[in-house]
């Protein structure tokens, strides 16, 4: 922006008011071209600080889904000498699909509550 005013001459007496008036709303776009530039690059460096959070946040997902993976299979390894590895599974994996289940029904009814869906009970 500062560039752009720089080139600006000054104005002389003997300008007319056509010219001046011609002058001023040059000036006024070319500072409103340099507001719309200086706003995007504004927002082009929040998009950018955006993309770094969001590029941590799915690492840490990541690391989490491993970090449950590594329960489970310790789980499994843990239950493996007891009742063996078929029963150590079907463990598993019944209390896993049992979490999942509760899981989707809370959520399904969290969406009920927001939309103001209420059941009907018989």
């Amino acid at each position: 922006m500062g560039e752009t005013l720089k080139n600006l001459a000054p104005a002389t007496v003997d300008d007319s008011v056509g010219a001046l008036l011609s002058r001023a709303v040059s000036d006024a776009e070319q500072v409103a071209r340099a507001e719309i530039d200086l706003r995007k690059a504004k927002l082009f460096a929040k998009v950018d600080e955006a993309k770094a959070g969001v590029v941590l946040v799915a690492a840490a997902a990541f690391t989490g889904l491993l970090a449950a993976i590594a329960l489970v299979v310790g789980v499994l390894m843990i239950l493996t000498p007891l009742v063996g590895p078929v029963w150590a599974t079907v463990i598993v994996v019944g209390v896993l699909l049992v979490v999942a289940g509760l899981l989707g029904m809370l959520g399904i009814q969290h969406f009920k509550r927001m939309s103001g869906a209420t059941e009907v009970s018989a």
